[in-house]
C-alpha cells in the first residue's frame, strides 16, 4: 500500500499539496474528463446494425436462405417469396426479443445517481459521482461510500469500513502509518469528516477493474447448457438432412430421369426435406419461454433474473450455499431475559448497595445486570444491533417485572459514553451514583475484553483494567464455560462489568442475545431438500452459533470452521462435499467452497451473497444469488437478485425454473420429434414409393407448426421434485421413440388411403403404384398436419395425455391451427377433400395420438422413468397459508417461546417426512411417469456422534397422491 501510495504522488500530475486543496476549475475538469471519462464502468454496447446481422447467421436462418436460393434456380416464385417471409419474421422477431433483453438489462443498470460534495472553482457544490475526475477534492463523513481512489487531505482522522473489500470486520484508520492515506473505492466511512483529493476513477480503481472484468463478461450473450445442446441436435437433424436432400437429388434426378424430365421438381423435392428439417420457431419460443419465467420470477417469487440461461441452471442446482445472517435468521438481535447470567455477587453489592434487601436475589441480579447495560448504551441507538436489542429488552422487562428496575435505573445518571469500537471490542461509560455522588465506570462488550482488556494483545482503549473476579482460581474458565454453554444454545453474549472510578472493575455477568431463525426457513431448507438441493451453511459467525442456527432449521449439523476449506487437494474438496457448512469463513473460503463442488464433484452451484467480497463467489456459482440490499458489485456478479428477505424466495425460484424446464423439454421434444417424423416420412415416400409432396404443403407444414407451438410458453406445468440436468441422451431417445412412431402412424394411413380412407384413390394394386395425386397429397398433408399438432399433448404430459390439462391458450392455439388446416383442405387446396375424408382423418389422427402416447410410456417404463416426483403447489400454498408469524422487521418479544416453538415445529416436519409413503401405485405411474424415488442423496450429520450418514432424500410430502 505504501508503495502504491509513494508511486501515485511520485507520479502525481496535479501539482503540490497547496493548490490540490482548492479543487480543480471547470475548465480544468472537463480537460481531465476527456482524458479519463467518467467515473463510471463503461457497457459494452453491441451495435444495432450487428444485431440485424446476426438475425441472419446460424445453421437455421442459413437454411432458409439456401432453400430461399433453390426456390428461384426453380423458379418457384410462391414457394420463394413465402420462404423469405419466414427468414424475415423470424429475423424480426429474434430482433425484438434481443432489444426486450436489451432494454430490461439496461433498465437494471441504470441505477439512481449519487452525489457528494465536492470543490469546482473554488466552491463546494454536490456533484454525480460520475462526474467526479483525477484532482477532484471531495468531502467524505460518516456514512459516505467512497466512489473513487481517494487521497486524504485534511480533516479527521477517518474510520473506514473496507470489509466490502477485504472482508476485514475492523475498520481501518486513514490516515495512519500501517495503511498511509490511500482509500479505496467501495469502502464505508464509518465516523470522521475530511476532505480528500480523487486519485483514480472508473476502471482503472480497483474495484473498477473487477467490476469491468465482470462486465466483460456479462456482455457475452449467455446461453444455457441445455440450449447450446439442443442447437447440437438440431444441427446434427438439419445436416442429415442436407445429405438426405443430396441423396433424393441424386436418386430423382439419375435414377429416375429427374434431371431430364423435371429438374424442377427434383430441386423442388429437395427443397421440401431441407425446409422440413429446420425448426424454424425454436429459439422464438425458447426466448419466449425463458422471458415469461423471467417475469413470473419477478412478480411472483420476488426475484430478478438477470442472465436468462440462469432459468435453466437454477432448474438444476444440486447445492445452494446460504448465508445465515439475514437469510435464515431475521438480523434482529433479541436478549432472553430469562437466561441472563449474574456471576459473583460481590460486584453487584458494590454498584447497589441496597442489592441485599432485595427478596429474590438472584432476580434483583439479573434486573441490575440489566441497568448496567443500559447505562452503558447510547439511548438514541435503537437501530444498533446491540444497544437497541438492550433497549427493547429493558422495555420489555419494565413491562413485566413492575417498578423495580425502573426505581434501580432512578439512582444512575450518565455522564458520558466512549460508543463501540471494533479494536478494543467494548463501549465504556461513566456513570454518576446518585445516592452518594460517586462515579462508576460501566463497560460491555466481548467477555474476554471486559474481563482483561489486554486479553488477545494491549489495546487503544483510554482504560485498562483485570477485573478482582478473574484473581481468583477457576473464574475465568467458569465464566468461559457459561459463554460456551449459551453460545452452543445459538446465543451471543454481552459482557457486563462494573467498578467505582479509581477502584477495581468488578464482573458482573453476561447478556445472552439470539439471532433468531426467520418463521419460514425450516420449512423452506426442509422443502429445498426434499427437492433434491442440499443446503450449506456459509457463515462469518461463530462455529457454536452456526451448528446450533442449523439444528434449529432442520439442516446438517456438521458445520466446520472455515480453515477446513483451505486443506487442498481432494481431501479438502472431499471435507467440502460431506459437510453441512463452514463458519467463520473468509471471503477466499465462500469461492473455494463453489469451485470445489463444481470441479471435483460436478454439481451445480447456488451461493447467495450481498458484499463486494461475495462478488467471485457469486460470478464463479452457476446460480449467484444476490441477496436483498446487496451491494452494485454482488448484484453485478449474480445470476439472480433477490427483492425480498429470507430464503423462500430460493425455493420458489426453484419450483418456477422447473416448471421452466419441463415447458423448454416438452416443447424441444416436441419440435425434434415433429422434425424427424416429417423428415422421415416424407424421405420414406420419396425412397419407397416415389411419391413427391409440393414445397408449398411443407412450408405451411411448418410455419403452422411454429406458430401454433408459441403458447407453449405459458403452458400448465409441475416442477419435478428434482434437480432437472440437460442429459441429450434422454432428450433424443424421447424425441426420437415420438417421431419414430408418429412416421409409422402415417406410413399406415397412406398405405390404407386407397382401402377407402380417402376416397377417389386407385387401388395400387390396379394402378401399379401407391397414390401420387394431387388429391392424395392433399390427403397425405392433413394427416400430418394434426398429427404434429396433436403429438404436443403427448410430448407435453410426463403420463398419459388424458391425465395432464394443458393450458387454455395452448389447447386454443393447437385447435385453431387444426381448423385453419382442415379448412384449407376443404376449399383452399386443388382437388380439395370432402367432410367425411376429413372426419375419418380426424378420427385416425386421435387414435394414432392414443398409440403414440403408449410407445411414449413403454419408453419411460423402459429408462424407469426419469422423474421421480412433482411439486404439488396447491398442498404447499395451503401450508404457508397455516403458517403464522409476526412482524419480522421487528425482534423477536419473547426469543425463548420463539425458540421452542420453532424446535418443536421442526420435530414435527421431521416426524411427518418420515410417515410418506413411498410406495408407486401403477396409476401413478400412468398418470405421472414416475415409478421410482428420487435419486438425490443429501448429507445429513448427527452433531453428536459427528458421523456422517447418507440417507436417501424422501419425496416431498405433497407429491401428487396415488
Amino acid at each position: 500500500m505504501a508503495d502504491l501510495q509513494k508511486k501515485l504522488v511520485d507520479n502525481d500530475k496535479l501539482g503540490s499539496m497547496a493548490p490540490e486543496r482548492n479543487g480543480l476549475t471547470s475548465e480544468e475538469a472537463k480537460k481531465r474528463m476527456a482524458e479519463y471519462g467518467p467515473n463510471e464502468i463503461p457497457t459494452i454496447e453491441t451495435p444495432i446494425w450487428k444485431m440485424i446481422l446476426s438475425q441472419f447467421v446460424g445453421t437455421m436462418p442459413v437454411m432458409l436462405e439456401v432453400s430461399c436460393i433453390i426456390s428461384a434456380a426453380a423458379g418457384d416464385w410462391p414457394d420463394f417469396f413465402v420462404i423469405l417471409a419466414m427468414v424475415l419474421v423470424n429475423a424480426a422477431l429474434g430482433f425484438r426479443e434481443e432489444m426486450k433483453a436489451k432494454n430490461a438489462l439496461e433498465e437494471l443498470t441504470n441505477q439512481m445517481e449519487s452525489s457528494i460534495p465536492c470543490l469546482r472553482d473554488g466552491k463546494s457544490e454536490s456533484l454525480p459521482v460520475s462526474q467526479l475526475v483525477p484532482g477532484d477534492v471531495i468531502h467524505l463523513r460518516g456514512g459516505a461510500l467512497t466512489p473513487a481512489d481517494v487521497e486524504w487531505l485534511d480533516g479527521d482522522v477517518l474510520s473506514i469500513d473496507t470489509a466490502a473489500l477485504t472482508g476485514e470486520p475492523l475498520p481501518r484508520k486513514y490516515p495512519s502509518e500501517e495503511y498511509g492515506k490511500l482509500i479505496l473505492s467501495g469502502t464505508t466511512v464509518k465516523s470522521g469528516e475530511a476532505y480528500c483529493v480523487v486519485r483514480l476513477t472508473g476502471t482503472n480503481t480497483e474495484i473498477g477493474q473487477g467490476q469491468a472484468d465482470i462486465m466483460a463478461d456479462r456482455a457475452t450473450a449467455s446461453v444455457s447448457v441445455f440450449e447450446q445442446r439442443v442447437m447440437v441436435v438440431v444441427n446434427i437433424i438439419i445436416s442429415i438432412a442436407v445429405l438426405d436432400a443430396i441423396c433424393i437429388v441424386l436418386v430423382q434426378g439419375l435414377i429416375r430421369g429427374g434431371f431430364d424430365v423435371d429438374f424442377k421438381g427434383t430441386l423442388l423435392t429437395a427443397l421440401s426435406i431441407l425446409i422440413a428439417a429446420v425448426p424454424i420457431a425454436l429459439p422464438l419460443v425458447l426466448q419466449v419461454t425463458m422471458a415469461i419465467g423471467a417475469y413470473r420470477m419477478a412478480t411472483d417469487h420476488h426475484a430478478i433474473v438477470t442472465r436468462m440461461s440462469a432459468l435453466q441452471d437454477i432448474a438444476s442446482m444440486d447445492v445452494l450455499c446460504s448465508d445465515k445472517t439475514g437469510t435464515l435468521t431475521t438480523a434482529k438481535m433479541s436478549i432472553n431475559l430469562s437466561l441472563i447470567w449474574p456471576a459473583k455477587k460481590d460486584g453487584f453489592d458494590i454498584v447497589y448497595s441496597s442489592l441485599s434487601g432485595q427478596p429474590d436475589q438472584a432476580l434483583a441480579q439479573q434486573q441490575l445486570l440489566m441497568v448496567m447495560g443500559i447505562m452503558s448504551s447510547n439511548a438514541d441507538k435503537k437501530d444498533d444491533a446491540i444497544d437497541g436489542a438492550l433497549l427493547r429488552a429493558w422495555d420489555k422487562m419494565k413491562q413485566e417485572q413492575g417498578e423495580v428496575p425502573a426505581k434501580m435505573k432512578e439512582g444512575y445518571s450518565q455522564l458520558d459514553l466512549t460508543g463501540f469500537n471494533p479494536e478494543v471490542k467494548r463501549t465504556v461509560a461513566t456513570v454518576k451514583r446518585l445516592a452518594d455522588g460517586k462515579k462508576l465506570i460501566i463497560a460491555k462488550g466481548l467477555a474476554s475484553k471486559v474481563m482483561d482488556t489486554s486479553s488477545g494483545g494491549q489495546d487503544s482503549g483510554a482504560l485498562q483494567w483485570r477485573c478482582e473476579e478473574c484473581k481468583e482460581e477457576g473464574f475465568v474458565a467458569m465464566v468461559q464455560k457459561k459463554d460456551q454453554e449459551l453460545s452452543a444454545a445459538g446465543y451471543k453474549t454481552i459482557a457486563v462489568a462494573a467498578g467505582i472510578e479509581g477502584e477495581g472493575m468488578h464482573f458482573l455477568g453476561l447478556l445472552p442475545m439470539i439471532d433468531p431463525p426467520r418463521y419460514d426457513t425450516a420449512i423452506t431448507v426442509r422443502r429445498l431438500m426434499e427437492a433434491g438441493v442440499e443446503v450449506k451453511m456459509i457463515t462469518g459467525d461463530h462455529l457454536n452459533i452456526a451448528i446450533e442456527t442449523a439444528r434449529l432449521v432442520g439442516m446438517a449439523t456438521n458445520i466446520l470452521p472455515g480453515e477446513a476449506t483451505r486443506e487442498g487437494g481432494h481431501t479438502g474438496d472431499e471435507t467440502i462435499r460431506d459437510s453441512g457448512g463452514f463458519a467463520q469463513v473468509l471471503p477466499r473460503d465462500k469461492r473455494e467452497c463453489v469451485l470445489a463442488l463444481q470441479r471435483s464433484f460436478d454439481l451445480v452451484v447456488g451461493m447467495t451473497g450481498d458484499g463486494v467480497n461475495d462478488a467471485p463467489a457469486l460470478s464463479a456459482a452457476q446460480c449467484g444469488i444476490a441477496v436483498e440490499d446487496a451491494t452494485d458489485a454482488a448484484k453485478n456478479a449474480a445470476a439472480m437478485i433477490l427483492t425480498t428477505e429470507g430464503l423462500s424466495a430460493v425455493f420458489g425460484a426453484v419450483v418456477e425454473s422447473r416448471k421452466i424446464f419441463a415447458r423448454l423439454f416438452s416443447y424441444v421434444s416436441y419440435r425434434l420429434a415433429a422434425t424427424i417424423q416429417i423428415l422421415l416420412y416424407l424421405s420414406i415416400l420419396v425412397y419407397v414409393f416415389d411419391c413427391t409432396l409440393d414445397p408449398l404443403y411443407v412450408i405451411l407444414l411448418a410455419l403452422f407448426n411454429d406458430v401454433t407451438m408459441i403458447p407453449v410458453a405459458e403452458d400448465n406445468q409441475t416442477a419435478a421434485a428434482e434437480p432437472q440436468h440437460a442429459v441429450i441422451g434422454n432428450l433424443i431417445g424421447f424425441s426420437t421413440t415420438l417421431g419414430i412412431f408418429q412416421s409409422l402412424a402415417s406410413i399406415i394411413f397412406y398405405l390404407c388411403m386407397d382401402m377407402g380412407l380417402v376416397k377417389g384413390i386407385e387401388s395400387h394394386h390396379t394402378a401399379g403404384h401407391y397414390p401420387r395425386s394431387v388429391h392424395a397429397q392433399n390427403a397425405i398433408w392433413l394427416q400430418v398436419s394434426i398429427a404434429a399438432e396433436f403429438l404436443i399433448f403427448s410430448a407435453r404430459s410426463p403420463g398419459l395425455f388424458f391425465f395432464s390439462k394443458p393450458s387454455t391458450e395452448l389447447l386454443v392455439s393447437t385447435m385453431a391451427g387444426n381448423i385453419v388446416s382442415t379448412l384449407l383442405a376443404l376449399y383452399a387446396f386443388p382437388e380439395p377433400l370432402d367432410v367425411g375424408e376429413v372426419i375419418t382423418i380426424w378420427i385416425f389422427d386421435i387414435v394414432a395420438l392414443i398409440a403414440v402416447d403408449l410407445s411414449k410410456m413403454m419408453y419411460k417404463f423402459i429408462h424407469k422413468a426419469d422423474a421421480a416426483g412433482v411439486i404439488d403447489e396447491d398442498a404447499l400454498a395451503l401450508e404457508d397459508s397455516e403458517m403464522k408469524h409476526g412482524d419480522e422487521s421487528k425482534p423477536i418479544p419473547d426469543p425463548e417461546a420463539h425458540i421452542k416453538k420453532y424446535r418443536e415445529s421442526v420435530m414435527i416436519m421431521q416426524r411427518k417426512s418420515q410417515l410418506v409413503s413411498q410406495q408407486r401405485s401403477s396409476i401413478k405411474f400412468l398418470a405421472t411417469g414416475q415409478q421410482r424415488s428420487s435419486l438425490i442423496m443429501s448429507h445429513s450429520t448427527s452433531v453428536s456422534s459427528k458421523n456422517h450418514t447418507h440417507t436417501r432424500s424422501r419425496p416431498l410430502r405433497s407429491v401428487v397422491a396415488s
